[in-house]
């Protein structure tokens, strides 16, 4: 199973996923993780975008993020917040979603497999 886990640091959750550095990538078969850069941080750094609640930036987080999770071959997305957009969108990749309100991505590991 592959999971990813929008993240700023490797070892938490990012409550927004735009304004989340990474993406950590974990191959739970192969026991391989990979600390990817988050298509969305630069636009938001870049255009000095604040943060609002899910859907409110009009980022097309929904629909940029999927399809960048699809390419990796992610099975799940484990996250705290999700917009409608980015829900349908994930519906129609095949991505699997799992809310938490846990911070610790060890911990959320331990506790999925």
């Amino acid at each position: 199973m592959i999971i990813a886990f929008p993240t700023s640091n490797e070892k938490t959750v990012c409550e927004y996923i735009p304004f989340c550095k990474y993406f950590l990538i974990i191959d739970t078969e192969k026991n391989e993780k990979k600390l990817i850069n988050n298509p969305m941080f630069e636009k938001v750094k870049k255009e000095h975008i604040k943060k609002r609640e899910c859907g409110e930036n009009a980022l097309h987080t929904g629909e940029i993020i999927p399809q960048f999770l699809k390419n990796l071959n992610v099975d799940i997305l484990i996250a705290k917040k999700l917009g409608e957009g980015m829900l349908d969108n994930l519906e129609i990749k095949e991505i699997k979603y799992k809310y938490t309100d846990k911070n610790s991505i060890e911990e959320i590991i331990q506790l999925l497999i």
